[in-house]
């Protein structure tokens, strides 16, 4: 089943996947997390998507995490009047920051600052670093330059400067509408592009605080100045995601492998939740099978520690969306069926917090007592999400009433979701936990489970305290299929 599966898979929605239909496919296939990217689409777009995933996540009972993906200060060359150009090597271009159409010879860009980025000598990569071309001079609003590598430059295709000081902001007046836009209609995770500093964060987050939102915040690592502040962004972010598309034309793609293994490791250190996207399955766009470097790419961010890993266009506008989900999916369960490395635990730490030292119990219990599950009775996620950062060879189910916690927690790694009716005594919840545990074939009876609650109950206290009960479930069965939380399901027919 698909609560089998530990890390979890971010999918793009764009045209071929943005349909109601479509979207409930998604799901089936085994998406947890669904990234609108607002560099692309209207508000229009996405708030139907919003609404669509709304529905289909009551009805399926698989809650679903909405990440909100702002555009940064993305800089890119403008129009064409043929949709693109053709540029050769040896051949001389001139940038403009004017408002024209680009013709052969003639690159607009809408990154006005671009003259104050450039110095004889800068690079100027294009279409993900696909081409490159080699400043000559700077003239008032244009910039001079000779062609390295050639090819076909289209509409709107991406522009980096590797090693330059962008004269930039991390939000835009864009972002900050879209922003706006995102909170209104309860989005789950805001990622930040083109990051820098911790500073970034914390203007988001104020932002998030003074709209009195619940959103967590994801810091994009793909920029050289995020590598040198790396730790510290973390620290303050609710997650992170190690973007490899500009990343790697930032450093250079040789040295790619090594920062993503470090950025994993430190996210893995402060107990953050990290996604590795870009290009993870990219020749599925076309193809109906990865490649085998593909499947050895995703296996291996799975075996360093990530918590999700991302589809882009491979779901947003690729002739497979569906099977691209699906094959992630059975690269994973296969990568973490061998995989012996849980428990992450280390007694060194002198002291901890709380929910911390009740997490790291509940850890060691689970592993001495050879627990079936953990069970995390949660109203914020945040004991689920440090359990989740132990890695435990137990089941992580984290249970409460509000639908937009259980939400936000499809992104960590390990942690199932289900909800849970009110309670108010230790009876109401082992009534409970026994006949979901059982009905939805987690459990069976006998089979010892560590609780994580706050006592007093009624009292509606913090996690405070581990509870080791044996399920006793011998007045229910399990559902047949049909009757169970889609991800409960044996095989989910995608249709």
């Amino acid at each position: 089943m698909l609560a089998d599966r530990r890390a979890k898979i971010v999918a793009t929605i764009g045209p071929a996947t943005r349909d109601e239909k479509n979207l409930e496919k998604a799901i089936k296939a085994g998406m947890n997390v669904a990234r609108l990217n607002f560099s692309h689409g209207s508000h229009e777009d996405h708030l139907k998507v919003i609404h669509s995933l709304r529905k289909l996540s009551s009805e399926l009972r698989a809650p679903v995490a909405i990440l909100q993906d702002l555009q940064g200060p993305k800089v890119r060359v403008g129009k064409f009047e043929n949709g693109s150009i053709q540029i050769t090597p040896g051949e001389k271009v001139v940038f403009t920051t004017a408002a024209v159409l680009g013709k052969p010879g003639l690159i607009p860009s809408d990154f006005k600052e671009l003259p104050l980025a450039c110095v004889p000598g800068t690079k100027i990569l294009l279409d993900d670093g696909l081409l490159e071309v080699k400043v000559l001079q700077v003239r008032g609003e244009e910039v001079d330059a000779e062609v390295i590598y050639g090819g076909t430059l289209k509409d709107r295709k991406g522009m980096n400067l590797p090693g330059a000081n962008l004269p930039v902001d991390a939000m835009t007046a864009k972002d900050l509408e879209d922003l706006e836009f995102g909170l209104a209609n309860k989005v789950d995770y805001v990622a930040l592009s083109f990051v820098r500093h911790a500073r970034d964060i914390r203007k988001v987050r104020e932002i998030i605080e003074a709209r009195k939102s619940s959103a967590k915040v994801i810091a994009k690592i793909e920029m050289v100045e995020a590598l040198e502040n790396l730790e510290e962004i973390c620290r303050v972010s609710d997650a992170v995601m190690v973007a490899r598309g500009d990343l790697a034309v930032e450093v250079g793609q040789s040295r790619l492998p090594g920062f993503q293994k470090r950025i994993i490791q430190v996210c893995n250190q402060l107990g953050k939740p990290v996604i590795t996207a870009t290009q993870m399955l990219e020749s599925m766009v076309e193809n109906p099978r990865p490649t085998r470097a593909e499947i050895t790419d995703v296996a291996n961010a799975i075996l360093d520690g990530t918590d999700a890993v991302m589809l882009s266009a491979e779901s947003a506008s690729g002739k497979y969306p569906f099977k691209c989900i699906r094959t992630m999916h059975e690269i994973i369960t296969e990568v973490e069926r061998n995989e012996e490395e849980y428990y992450k635990l280390s007694l060194e730490t002198e002291f901890l917090s709380t929910p911390s030292a009740i997490a790291a119990s509940a850890s060691l219990s689970a592993l001495k007592l050879n627990a079936t599950a953990i069970i995390c009775l949660t109203t914020s996620g945040k004991t689920a999400n440090i359990i989740s950062g132990f890695r435990p060879k137990a089941r992580v189910i984290s249970v409460t009433q509000h639908m937009d916690v259980l939400n936000s927690m499809e992104l960590m790694w390990g942690i199932q979701t289900h909800i849970i009716k009110p309670y108010k005594t230790m009876e109401d919840i082992l009534s409970q936990v026994d006949q979901l545990m059982v009905t939805n074939g987690l459990a069976k009876t006998g089979d010892r489970v560590i609780l994580t609650l706050g006592q007093p109950i009624a009292q509606g206290v913090k996690t405070n305290s581990i509870y080791v009960h044996t399920v006793n479930g011998e007045g229910y069965s399990k559902l047949p299929d049909e009757q169970l939380p889609l991800r409960c399901q044996t095989d989910p027919n995608v249709g």
